[in-house]
């Protein structure tokens, strides 16, 4: 479910002193984000990033420092998190942990901005990212496999609401099938796991940054490919144009294997069931404001279910020229 924590004034001010920002000039809360709280912070050391979390493990925190670090020695665009004092890179706060971010320049695109050029660029950019985590040593499972989403919609099945047990029912069909689509057997190591359009800076026509790898972790890096698929190529159905453009920019950086072009249906079809779910439980369900909780709607993630069961794996081969 949807996490927020009020924190009060001299949080910050507490924040500001551990990370040597001087003084506290100004904060904003920010309602992206369904299981931390965030807020921009303006300080006498300039503008920085602050996120919140109940629910993160200090591996975790641990795990994506680790993770940044990596891709900062590899010149990788990636935010650039500030320590503060003592041994740990995050700050015990307020009955979570504080996380701190340079601010990052550039500008997240709409959908209606979105062209073919856009994605290659896109595309190669995850390829790269990919190559770079090829050397990265640290390991963190999937916070959200298979299991989980099993988990997820056996209770959302289980829900008084007409529609929710209805959508969960279908929904588990298309994780089996889903399963089923891919052998398991295609090359593996850290995937961004996230990569929607609100978590990457533009400058211009290029990436400044991919940024929010909270959700980080070592999984297929097909897997990786298909959630971005998912989230930047359908606009009521997939896009030929931009799917192609992506798939082509990704290759141009890191080629896809036989086998990751086979799995490549099985793993869009399980990123259009877990994020559906994950929608309803942490949006949907939620009693969050818009304030505090932008609203995202699960029917998006359902239509990409509903297409890709349509197509099957031909079709998607077919769509993404792969």
């Amino acid at each position: 479910m949807a996490v927020y924590t009020t924190l009060p004034p001299e949080a910050f001010t507490h924040v500001a002193a551990a990370y040597g920002l001087g003084a506290v000039r100004g904060m904003t809360p920010i309602p992206q984000g369904s299981i931390n709280t965030n807020h921009r912070l303006e300080t006498d050391a300039g503008r920085v990033f602050v996120r919140h979390t109940t629910v993160r493990s200090e591996e975790d925190l641990r795990f994506e420092a680790a993770l940044l670090e990596h891709l900062a020695r590899a010149h990788f665009p990636a935010p650039v998190l500030l320590m503060p004092q003592g041994p740990d890179p995050f700050l015990s706060l307020e009955g979570g942990r504080i996380s701190v971010f340079k601010w990052l320049a550039g500008e997240e695109l709409t959908r209606a901005q979105l062209t073919p050029d856009l994605l290659e660029r896109l595309g190669e950019e995850l390829g790269k990212l990919h190559r770079t985590t090829e050397s990265f040593g640290g390991s963190r499972q999937n916070p959200y496999g298979p299991e989980v989403v099993k988990g997820w919609l056996t209770g959302l099945r289980e829900r008084p609401e007409p529609e929710l047990a209805s959508v969960a029912a279908e929904l588990e069909g298309l994780l089996a099938r889903a399963e089923a689509a891919h052998p398991g057997l295609e090359p593996r190591g850290v995937i961004h796991a996230d990569l929607f359009l609100d978590n990457v800076k533009w400058l211009g026509d290029r990436v400044g940054a991919f940024f929010d790898f909270e959700m980080a972790c070592v999984d297929a890096y097909a897997r990786d490919v298909a959630i971005t698929l998912n989230a930047w190529c359908f606009e009521g159905t997939y896009q030929p144009p931009l799917c192609q453009a992506f798939l082509r920019g990704y290759q141009d950086a890191r080629p896809l294997a036989e086998v990751e072009r086979a799995a490549l249906y099985g793993h869009a079809l399980y990123g259009a069931v877990r994020f559906t779910a994950s929608r309803i439980r942490d949006y949907h369900l939620s009693p969050l404001g818009a304030d505090k909780l932008a609203p995202k709607d699960f029917r998006t993630y359902l239509a990409r279910a509903r297409a890709l069961a349509e197509m099957g794996p031909d079709g998607l081969r077919a769509l993404t020229g792969t």
